[in-house]
């Protein structure tokens, strides 16, 4: 008899990954997770999602990062959301950096690339430094690669894929090294500070449709770890349908043109 993710096993699976990785699976998500996480409890041959809990929390075999694969949301396309980017480049752009310098952006939970790749494009070559992680290292590894197909480029037009890309097999289109030069890949997690830390300060962080999928304690984490790597005066940019305004103190909302970013206020 197949195995099924009890009300108990769940918020114990949920509590112990939305501590870990931010996400949150409530209630009405319980088939959802139960669904993600099968495959393990079946590859390592468990009677149940409660043995499947214990070996999780024990981290056995690197099983978390396993489990980042699995519960993480993997949509992205070039060009999302790019008013948003357009309205930073030409309207906050100008006003960061400090004595000329390059102004510095971080891309957290940058997935297989294209937010940052797209920063890039549309801010010329090298005129911004970027650095860029992601909880799954696979999504990681992907973007190094820079090689994409058209659910990731639905949105660019002829001219852009002749500008911007090289074709490299059927359906598929790699990035030309001119708009990779000056985007960095690493590995890390938005809850854990240490590992996205020692690129900072930046100038403006870009965290655009993750923060959405976490719970309320988490959200609040991922506020207070990009207040410290953000210097003070540097925007925080968030997806369309993601707001904290009043949820933290760091953090004033600013009007620019086509969008709402939130600045850090000064300590």
């Amino acid at each position: 008899m197949r195995a099924s993710l009890s009300q108990d096993q769940h918020l114990l699976l949920n509590e112990l990954i939305a501590e870990r990785y931010g996400v949150d699976f409530p209630e009405h998500k319980r088939e959802l997770l139960e669904n993600r996480l099968r495959p393990r409890l079946e590859a390592l041959n468990l009677a149940s999602f409660w043995d499947y809990y214990l070996h999780f929390r024990s981290n056995s075999n690197g099983e978390w990062q396993r489990v980042a694969h699995l519960v993480t949301n993997k949509e992205t396309f070039f060009f999302r959301e790019r008013r948003q980017i357009e309205s930073f480049l030409s309207e906050a752009m100008p006003t960061l950096g400090s004595s000329g310098a390059v102004p510095r952006v971080l891309c957290a939970g940058c997935s297989s690339g294209e937010e940052p790749y797209t920063l890039s494009m549309l801010a010329g070559p090298a005129a911004l430094e970027i650095d860029a992680f992601d909880l799954d290292a696979d999504r990681v590894d992907a973007a190094r690669q820079g090689e994409y197909g058209p659910y990731s480029l639905r949105l660019a037009e002829p001219e852009q894929l002749e500008r911007y890309f090289v074709p490299c097999g059927a359906e598929r289109w790699s990035l030309r090294p001119c708009w990779r030069g000056n985007v960095r890949f690493s590995w890390g997690n938005i809850m854990e500070l240490a590992t996205f830390r020692s690129g900072g300060p930046y100038d403006a962080v870009f965290c655009r449709n993750v923060l959405i999928y976490f719970s309320p304690a988490a959200l609040l984490c991922a506020v207070r770890n990009f207040a410290q790597v953000l210097r003070p005066g540097g925007l925080l940019f968030l997806g369309a349908a993601e707001s904290i305004i009043g949820l933290e103190t760091c953090f004033e909302a600013v009007r620019l043109s086509a969008t709402i970013a939130y600045r850090r206020v000064a300590a």
